[in-house]
């Protein structure tokens, strides 16, 4: 029997009437399966269908939303730049509704001439679509978990109507919804993207089906596997039990052109209106979340503020975890320590700053961090994950253990000491990101991916 939710009903968006046509036709049926493992032994097993013959491959990425995040913009990197460079038919397909900040790259993806949709959205062709699933699709549809079944269903249902040749997902949640309704709806080719460690390191998003699924995923030749760094790839693939050679390991892309710094008179308007003339500056760009240890860089800053009274300290960033921080701005001097919440002009601030301190746990590829190299901005960070491949120890900055807010601050002191020193890192960090992070890189290695042939 069907179990409603607000968004099965339309509140998200799947078809009303195509939810309706699924539950006259199927309530009637025991119950498909015993199991979750039974079911994905039936989808996984399906034939995949042919594509409709095109000038070139369609490929649907499938990510929650378009908010302002690493995993987002590298996705929206790779739709646009592969569409321009006319590899693939690139389109996005979101789960959640483009609304406030989940919109933040919508103008970057609609300037690119890529085509963004969000599942289940009211449209004719997309209900007539749903309406003429056949009986073992939804059969196998009614059989998914009830926790995520809506997105499954409004996923299939975009999949039956698009016949993508590669459905491409992104982040945990997509990457096991995604999958489950490719496959159930006849998708060839499947690539699932992870971007951090596995989701067991962060209590908050992970949830009890994704290790299972993840096994059950592994098994089949039709999914590719992407981690973004060579640690967080491992990690995963360690978690799941498979091969690490299962993950393909594609560094992020980064964007030269969407980093210009500002002009030498925005420069110093910027330094007016921060207040930090005449200062070394410290930059933190981050979440404010516990993963990120806020409380490690606030340590780190505040020792730093002790050494060199002409330091000052910025964080850029907002989270759950900002009170805790902000109450620790006032342990040496308040004004020398501040938070800039979230914002638009980080190219900007990486520019005003001296150098970037990062005190992070856990990490994918930190974006901020290469932000900050390729602007000529040197890095002090720990060892979190992806971070480890993203700074060049020595050479664009210094890595230092996780927890270890002595070496933190020393190595930042360090930098602000000596010009010379920080020249040095200046213009290799600029390098370091061209040679490691090229966008048209990324973008090859992920495409090549699409037509890859998996282990016999």
């Amino acid at each position: 029997m069907w179990v409603g939710s607000s968004r099965a009903l339309g509140l998200f968006g799947v078809r009303p009437q195509a939810v309706q046509a699924m539950r006259g036709s199927v309530r009637q049926e025991a119950p498909a399966f015993a199991s979750d493992d039974e079911l994905a032994k039936e989808i996984l097993a399906l034939p995949a269908y042919a594509p409709p013959p095109r000038d070139r491959p369609r490929v649907v990425h499938v990510i929650g939303s378009l908010s302002a995040g690493g995993a987002e913009r590298q996705l929206v990197y790779l739709a646009r730049e592969s569409l321009r460079g006319g590899s693939v038919e690139a389109r996005i397909m979101l789960t959640n509704p483009l609304v406030g900040t989940a919109a933040h790259y919508l103008p970057l993806a609609q300037d690119g001439g890529v085509i963004v949709e969000v599942a289940g959205a009211t449209r004719d062709e997309a209900t007539a679509a749903a309406l003429a699933l056949d009986k073992g699709m939804q059969r196998r549809l009614i059989a998914v978990d009830p926790a995520y079944r809506p997105w499954v269903i409004e996923l299939a249902c975009e999949f039956v109507r698009l016949k993508p040749d590669v459905v491409h997902a992104w982040l945990d949640h997509a990457n096991i919804w995604g999958a489950i309704a490719a496959f159930i709806a006849g998708v060839p080719t499947i690539v699932l993207s992870t971007r951090n460690v596995n989701p067991s390191n962060f209590p908050m998003i992970d949830a009890p089906y994704f290790l299972a699924w993840y096994r059950r995923l592994a098994s089949s030749d039709r999914v590719r596997f992407i981690g973004n760094s060579r640690v967080g790839a491992e990690d995963y693939a360690d978690w799941m039990g498979v091969p690490r050679e299962r993950f393909a390991v594609i560094p992020n892309g980064f964007d030269h052109a969407a980093m210009q710094p500002p002009d030498d008179a925005a420069l110093a308007a910027l330094r007016a209106e921060l207040g930090v003339e005449g200062r070394r500056v410290v930059l933190g760009v981050f979440r404010v979340a516990e993963e990120k240890e806020p409380l490690d860089f606030a340590r780190a800053a505040n020792s730093v503020l002790r050494a060199n009274d002409d330091a000052c300290v910025l964080v850029a960033g907002d989270g759950p975890m900002k009170s805790a921080l902000e109450a620790q701005t006032n342990a040496v001097d308040a004004a020398r320590f501040r938070l800039l919440g979230r914002r638009s002009d980080v190219a900007a601030l990486l520019s005003v700053a001296d150098i970037v301190m990062h005190a992070s746990r856990k990490e994918g590829t930190p974006n901020a961090l290469l932000e900050a190299q390729a602007l000529g901005c040197p890095v002090v960070a720990t060892r979190g994950g992806g971070t480890v491949d993203a700074v060049e120890h020595g050479g664009s900055g210094f890595l230092c253990d996780v927890g270890d807010t002595d070496a933190l601050s020393r190595h930042v002191l360090e930098v602000l000491g000596d010009d010379a020193l920080r020249a040095r890192l200046s213009t290799r960090a600029r390098a370091f990101v061209s040679e490691r992070f090229g966008l048209q890189r990324m973008v090859d290695e992920s495409v090549a991916m699409y037509a890859r042939k998996e282990r016999g």
